[in-house]
């Protein structure tokens, strides 16, 4: 998280004097204050999260700054449905079982990796979320297609980048009208120079630039975490 902070102040300072914003905001030391005087709140938080995961393997999830959003925006829609696809060692599926507890909601994770699912499982104990939790081991390619349309308050999806595009139309069909699109990871293309991007970023780039086209969302990107997409369903 914190060379994600650096990469963006980096790229901020390197442009300053193209805006007004970056020529008083320290993008660091920004996150960094609202870090702190937020902490009391992030409970979970991501890297005691991590600390109790019993996991060898790769452990991404998502900042504490995206979890605070999901807080704010689900006390906006109080989601009762909501389909996460990719789930990992379960952080934000935790938040967002916290998120739809109160509304005796449920929450619908995909996860490719079945060696995660233990210790997400045991996460989920831990956290006192599991009977809000459904996991589903396979690929979303071919899972999310079969699901019914209308059937998700919020679609969150933070799997592999190159799924983003192809299965967007039917994270828009398996979304109520009014409901919330989200997408992590969104600023990838901007972290490096297009000459040396990777498979991911063009993906992203592709990505993005095919959901600002939609006529049936309202969308943005916000410059938190590594980029974060939020869209809603007309």
């Amino acid at each position: 998280m914190h060379g994600v902070q650096a990469r963006l102040d980096s790229i901020y300072k390197s442009r300053r004097g193209k805006s007004d914003l970056t020529k008083y905001l320290d993008l660091g030391r920004a996150i960094k204050y609202i870090g702190e005087i937020y902490r009391a709140q992030d409970i979970p938080d991501a890297d005691e999260y991590l600390k109790k995961v019993v996991y060898e393997g790769s452990t991404p999830i998502v900042e504490n700054d995206i979890v605070r959003l999901f807080k704010v925006l689900f006390a906006l829609v109080k989601p009762k449905r909501i389909l996460e696809i990719g789930m990992n060692v379960g952080f934000s599926t935790t938040h967002l079982a916290l998120a739809v507890k109160p509304y005796n909601g449920r929450v619908t994770t995909i996860e490719y990796k079945s060696k995660v699912v233990g210790p997400a499982r045991n996460a989920f104990d831990r956290e006192g979320v599991s009977e809000y939790i459904e996991i589903l081991v396979g690929d979303a390619s071919e899972l999310v297609p079969k699901m019914k349309s209308e059937s998700y308050d919020v679609v969150f999806q933070d799997s592999d980048k190159c799924i983003y595009e192809p299965l967007l139309d039917d994270c828009i069909r398996i979304l109520k009208p009014g409901g919330i699109l989200l997408f992590d990871d969104s600023l990838f293309p901007v972290f490096r120079e297009v000459d040396i991007w990777r498979n991911d970023d063009a993906c992203l780039d592709a990505f993005n630039k095919a959901i600002v086209s939609r006529e049936d969302l309202v969308s943005t990107i916000l410059p938190i975490g590594e980029g974060f997409t939020i869209a809603i369903k007309k």
